[in-house]
């Protein structure tokens, strides 16, 4: 499911995927907001076309406002393509119980 969110004033666009399980951005949004950097030790992450994409740095307590609702998020960083952020399993179990209507593309929660 695509969504528009706020990191600061600026809008970024959002795909939340239980199938991943970080929360990644994009580098090259990271390198416009000048996050800091935390380095870590590259892993990879395989993709939905099956290619790996190596993250080497994380980002901290980074705020994201997502339909007028408050995160605080360590993203990992990597180089996505046509989105800014993805937000896998460890945002999805903050939430608790999540009811996803697919026809309408909506998530309720607590």
């Amino acid at each position: 499911m695509r969504v528009m969110a706020k990191i600061g004033p600026d809008e970024v666009v959002v795909l939340i995927d239980s199938g991943f399980t970080h929360n990644f951005i994009n580098e090259r949004v990271a390198n416009m907001l000048q996050l800091p950097v935390v380095p870590t030790e590259p892993f990879n992450v395989k993709v939905a076309n099956r290619r790996p994409l190596q993250c080497q740095g994380r980002f901290e307590n980074v705020q994201v406002l997502l339909k007028g609702i408050p995160f605080v998020l360590t993203l990992y960083v990597l180089p996505l393509i046509g989105l800014d952020l993805v937000l896998g399993v460890h945002w999805l179990e903050q939430l608790g119980t999540v009811v996803c209507n697919w026809k309408q593309l909506t998530m309720e929660f607590q």
